[in-house]
């Protein structure tokens, strides 16, 4: 009898849920073994996949490092973490999966974006599953996007080919550059869909892409040429498969801050931007951080679409006595390259390492990378059970 009842005392499946959300994926893809029921769980219920999502996100995330060699060597595809702790905690090559050449696009949800040469792929490292995407006719010049839609509940990359107009083929200058076309590739229907880009088509992009929520973005400028020095971000709304066009913040006028480069990145699921300034011949820097409020993009315009949005300032960093390029947000500080030595465009004579900036407390930490062999390129990460 007693044994009897010991056998009908189970969790419940809510406890068991609380329980297993914080369990490392790893540990999670052999407990498919334990039932039916737990097997199920984890691979079929969409309401656990986002709960641990959610946990990992807000708890475990990671900065994901891919790792490329500086001099051209075989080196198989290869990443590393940083944990919570600013130690690496693991390394991973998943050169049995992913291609040996193949370049991080994005993260979104504990998925990777992947391009290997024009082929595409999306990847869960955590539980190595893969999908291929299928190849299209596209001219060779492309930015790609990746994101999740919460509307439509799908994830979705964004291709946007560019063209040369130029009567001399030998010589491009960006002026000549523009959008041609754009497609999307939907991971729900498995297809591409050529989709409107005519509001893109006077502008050039020139930075890869971030995504919040819904939404996709990337740096572009104006290439006509009585606009050749205005600058826009795209935005691309996932659900509504919309572009939208939105200025960036101020650009100063003092020559006390030349001008150098613009970073996008994100700051709380919300659009950031790093203005970053060099002073001198390289001899030290400074960047600062705006961040736009109450983006809502107005898909009505096809000009610059003023939807109430605003640009913040949020800090402005330096002068460092040593150049400082920023690279991406983590745990609110800002992920660095910081060059030890070496001279102007002599990327051979250059020691660069990466390191962690606290704007709060001016701290700027080194990360545990090698310092010579590779250059490092940073993603977010949390681990997932969403497939693929």
């Amino acid at each position: 009898m007693e044994e009897g009842k010991r056998e009908k005392e189970v969790l419940p499946l809510d406890a068991v849920m609380n329980i297993l959300k914080r369990v490392p994926v790893k540990s999670l893809m052999r407990f498919k073994c334990v039932s039916k029921e737990w097997l199920n769980l984890l691979e079929t219920n969409p309401f656990f996949t986002k709960q641990q999502l959610e946990h990992s996100t807000r708890n475990t995330a990671l900065l994901l490092l891919q790792r490329i060699h500086r001099q051209p060597a075989p080196l198989s595809f290869s990443v590393c973490f940083i944990g919570p702790h600013y130690n690496l905690i693991h390394q991973s090559h998943l050169s049995h999966i992913a291609f040996p050449d193949a370049k991080i696009l994005d993260s979104c949800n504990g998925l990777l974006c992947l391009r290997n040469n024009t082929d595409l792929s999306i990847l869960n490292p955590a539980t190595r599953q893969m999908r291929q995407v299928p190849t299209t006719a596209l001219l060779p010049f492309h930015y790609v996007g990746f994101g999740f839609s919460p509307l439509a509940d799908d994830y979705k990359i964004v291709r946007i080919s560019m063209c040369v107009f130029a009567h001399d083929d030998h010589v491009v200058v960006l002026d000549n550059v523009r959008v041609d076309r754009a497609e999307v590739y939907s991971l729900t229907s498995g297809s591409w869909r050529e989709i409107d880009a005519a509001k893109l088509q006077p502008l050039c992009l020139v930075s890869s892409s971030v995504a919040i929520t819904g939404t996709i973005f990337w740096l572009a400028s104006m290439t006509s040429a009585s606009d050749t020095d205005s600058e826009f971000v795209v935005s691309f709304d996932l659900g509504r498969e919309l572009f939208t066009l939105v200025n960036g913040p101020p650009i100063p006028s003092s020559p006390s801050h030349p001008y150098s480069n613009n970073v996008l990145a994100l700051c709380n699921d919300e659009l950031a931007m790093f203005r970053h300034y060099i002073v001198g011949n390289f001899e030290s820097c400074s960047f600062d951080l705006w961040v736009l409020k109450d983006f809502n993009g107005d898909y009505h315009n096809h000009t610059c679409d003023g939807g109430g949005e605003s640009w913040v300032k949020m800090y402005s960093v330096g002068p460092f006595s040593r150049i400082v390029y920023p690279l991406s947000l983590w745990k609110d500080e800002i992920v660095c390259r910081e060059e030890l030595s070496g001279q102007e465009n002599d990327l051979r004579g250059v020691q660069t390492v990466l390191a962690l900036f606290n704007p709060v407390t001016k701290e700027l930490k080194k990360l545990p990378a090698h310092r010579d062999e590779f250059c490092y390129v940073p993603f977010t990460y949390a681990e997932s059970l969403v497939p693929v």
